[in-house]
């Protein structure tokens, strides 16, 4: 309003005692120059002195504290001319002061300031500014080097692009500070910014900053590699694995590179070749692991561990020393690292990665790692040797392990690990699916990205188990796979794609889901082949499940039962997980169905045994997650040998367990297979009940593609 004042547009009348003006020329005005022009040019009626203070303060952004400005300033003499030259902005209203701040009304008057200048020139200023603010601060020790002040001042050597100084006394301090700003960033998952402040770091550093100083060099090089990794960047992690390889001689000066390459390797799906490179390194730090591994063997070992463990009350282990050896905590580290890719294709090997851990654990002294060995050693002992209570003692030593190291940032992923791979197997499994949305959100913020798309597919895993409604699944299935993309994180997507197939059929939805992988598939047939074909075992055991669950569930039992024979015949259940739970399940139904139609194949009923004892030492320890699966069982087993009026009672307390235990999908699955028991002995009215029963659970699933197919036959 003032500057129209100024310019004649705006004026009040004493003749007609209000204010008058021409719109027109207001129009004609801001359409001609625009509002930027407009004030740049109220900025150059304005003394030179005051235009380069407007231009030195803009620098900052829209807003900074006075006590900034007089550290940026070189002495007394030039601290008085600047407030001076501000004074008479603020007077203009070009400037706002406020409780010790500077700041512009608008951002178009702080961009017309700071473009009143060249852009090297701006650059210049930038980089000025922030070294006079550490020359008066930081390196003058009066300030913590990671401050906001600290922050302010490497935000504005940033901002000042490839503005750099030839001087070492200068040179090695900067990229100290800049290295130390990354790794603060990195801490509170601010990873853009981490890489921006290693890289400004790396740059000070030169072409001869390994002669400058090694050290240095080798941590920027090391953080920014990492740095790439978290950025979603892998293509760029390769370049400082090589820069650091090529500079170094000692193994252990590369083994983060290494680690990197792997993590970058494994997280883009290649898998296999981030497992070879992860037995050359584990040779190179004196760890090797056998060739085969057998039941026999991997029973063996993990007898010993235990019989090694049984020697150190909980008290002991948690006193004991922490690990000195460089190379056993790297052997460590890499080894909880890769363990789930490991288990994705060779599960066998995984009770020996956890032996190992708790073997140097033992031996060396702990380190946070060994918490996590020690967790993998539970899962074998409670789901391979099925000593489920053992398994649950160990998983409350390996937290305590975390607490007495004060390991906060590792306590999420074991977290992850410990609900999705053994607590379910006591804790009711809509717990689980809450504990792992919470997973995803708090290891994202530690910088874990990996575990944040694992606990994200196995949340879904549960939720699948839950009867979750799948309008929630799909969409959660969807989010996954644009995010996997996103962050490069795909080594679980043609699992997530495989879950989201099964609830796109379900629903009655035609969308491709295997569209994000990036890999055209003619159908899912062809997917399998491809996933078999990269020797991903865990990723084509879930395929199996999904495609045999479907199946059973639109009463495809004949292609169900070819699913199985299949897996049979190229997988063996090696592992045990949430999977393993699912698919058991399924394929007792099934094996039950194919017996009573093929009773001269004594296969099956074997098949629909095993289901049915596994059930039984599972449901001793959670009646909430097994009992109506383990009562559905048995009453398609008491079906197949005829015993009706048993079979009849088995199926009613299914659906009863179903419902009590809010297993919505399940009870729904008991009544369609109870319809079919009805019509089977002629009753077509109580067939027609249990099928509007089934209809009406399916419906609260939202299954309504199933439903439609129910309705359609």
């Amino acid at each position: 309003l003032t500057m129209l004042c100024e310019e004649n547009c705006l004026s009040y009348s004493l003749n007609e005692r209000r204010w008058m003006w021409s719109i027109d020329d207001i129009r004609q005005k801001s359409m001609d120059k625009g509002l930027a022009l407009v004030l740049s040019e109220k900025l150059l009626r304005m003394h030179c002195d005051v235009q380069e203070a407007l231009t030195f303060v803009s620098c900052f952004g829209k807003r900074v504290q006075r006590d900034v400005l007089s550290m940026a300033s070189r002495d007394a003499e030039e601290l008085s001319q600047l407030m001076a030259c501000l004074e008479t902005a603020v007077e203009e209203n070009i400037l706002e002061e406020d409780n010790g701040y500077y700041s512009f009304p608008h951002d178009l008057i702080q961009q017309a300031a700071y473009e009143r200048v060249p852009e090297e020139v701006a650059f210049s200023y930038h980089f000025n500014i922030g070294l006079r603010i550490l020359k008066n601060s930081v390196f003058k020790g009066q300030t913590d080097p990671i401050s906001l002040v600290s922050f302010v001042a490497l935000d504005q050597i940033l901002a000042a692009k490839s503005v750099t100084v030839s001087e070492p006394a200068l040179r090695v301090p900067l990229a100290a500070l800049f290295l130390r700003a990354g790794r603060y960033s990195l801490g509170v998952a601010a990873f853009p910014s981490a890489l921006s402040y290693f890289e400004r770091g790396l740059s000070f550093m030169g072409d001869d900053g390994w002669e400058l100083n090694f050290e240095l060099s080798l941590r920027l090089h090391e953080s920014a590699c990492h740095a790439c990794y978290l950025t979603a960047l892998p293509d760029r992690v390769p370049t400082y694995v090589d820069e650091v390889i090529s500079h170094t001689e000692n193994f252990m000066d590369q083994v983060k590179c290494h680690h990197m390459a792997m993590r970058t390797l494994a997280s883009t799906g290649k898998i296999k070749k981030a497992i070879y490179k992860f037995f050359e390194v584990m040779k190179e730090l004196g760890e090797e692991f056998p060739d085969k591994v057998d039941p026999s063997l991997i029973f063996s070992t993990l007898t010993s561990t235990k019989d090694d463990l049984s020697k150190y009350s909980t008290e002991d282990l948690l006193n004991s020393p922490k690990m000195t050896d460089k190379r056993k905590q790297w052997a460590i580290i890499l080894m909880g690292s890769m363990s789930p890719y490991i288990f994705m294709v060779t599960p066998m090997l995984s009770p020996m990665i956890s032996a190992r851990i708790v073997f140097l654990s033992l031996r060396y002294g702990l380190t946070t790692e060994s918490a996590f060995g020690l967790f993998m050693y539970s899962y074998g002992i409670g789901c391979l040797l099925q000593d489920i209570d053992e398994g649950h003692r160990w998983i409350r030593t390996s937290r305590l392990m975390l607490e007495r190291f004060n390991a906060t940032s590792q306590y999420p992923k074991l977290k992850c690990v410990q609900y999705a791979f053994l607590i379910y197997l006591k804790e009711p499994f809509q717990s689980i699916t809450s504990v792992l949305l919470d997973c995803r959100q708090e290891t994202m913020m530690v910088g874990d990205i990996e575990y944040a798309i694992f606990s994200s597919t196995w949340r879904g895993q549960f939720a699948v188990l839950t009867g979750e409604h799948l309008s929630q699944v799909e969409k959660e299935c969807d989010s996954l796979s644009k995010d996997m993309i996103r962050l490069k994180q795909t080594q679980s997507i043609l699992d997530n794609a495989s879950m989201h197939s099964m609830a796109l059929q379900l629903i009655g939805s035609s969308k491709d889901p295997f569209a994000l992988s990036g890999v055209s598939f003619k159908d899912e047939d062809e997917v399998l082949e491809f996933v078999e074909k990269s020797g991903n075992k865990a990723h084509a055991i879930s395929i199996y499940t999904y495609r045999v669950v479907t199946a059973c569930f639109f009463q495809r039992y004949e292609d169900a039962a070819e699913m199985i024979e299949k897996y049979h015949s190229k997988l063996t259940k090696e592992d045990f997980r949430i999977h393993t739970v699912i698919y058991t399940f399924y394929e007792g139904l099934i094996a039950f169905r194919t017996a009573r139609a093929q009773p001269h194949v004594e296969k099956w009923s074997k098949i629909g045994g095993r289901a049915i004892r596994s059930y039984q030492t599972w449901a001793k320890h959670s009646e909430w997650n097994f009992e109506n699966k383990l009562l559905l069982l048995e009453a398609e087993w008491l079906l197949t040998k005829g015993e009706y009026d048993s079979a009849e009672k088995k199926y009613v307390a299914s659906m009863e367990s179903a419902h009590r235990h809010k297993f919505v999908h399940e009870e729904g699955l008991a009544m369609a297979l109870m319809a079919h028991y009805f019509k089977s002995r002629g009753d077509a009215g109580k067939e027609k009940e249990y099928l509007d029963g089934a209809i009406a659970c399916y419906e609260k699933w939202g299954a309504f593609g199933l439903v439609s197919h129910i309705r359609g036959n």
